[in-house]
């Protein structure tokens, strides 16, 4: 038995993967946006620390799309292999 996965396997890795691309860039988007705003009781001043958390974590989620895509990318080419 080999530990190679099979054409279905991978197709569903690449919907799974890009399902979760998908979602990431839509909260990275969501963040961005919100960047700046004031909510209902601002005085119009944001923190500093508030927006080096925000930073921080567009930064973060970023980084796990980065990853994301190179995982895409991998199994991508293991699927054309078997073709």
């Amino acid at each position: 038995m080999t530990d190679q996965a099979t054409p279905e396997q991978l197709r569903q890795e690449l919907k799974d993967i890009d399902a979760e691309l998908a979602e990431l860039r839509r909260v990275v988007g969501d963040a961005q946006g919100r960047r700046g705003e004031d909510g209902d009781t601002s005085e119009g001043f944001q923190e500093p620390e508030d927006i080096a958390t925000e930073l921080t974590g567009i930064n973060e989620t970023e980084a796990v799309i980065d990853v994301l895509v190179q995982r895409r990318e991998r199994v991508e080419a293991q699927l054309k292999n078997l073709s």
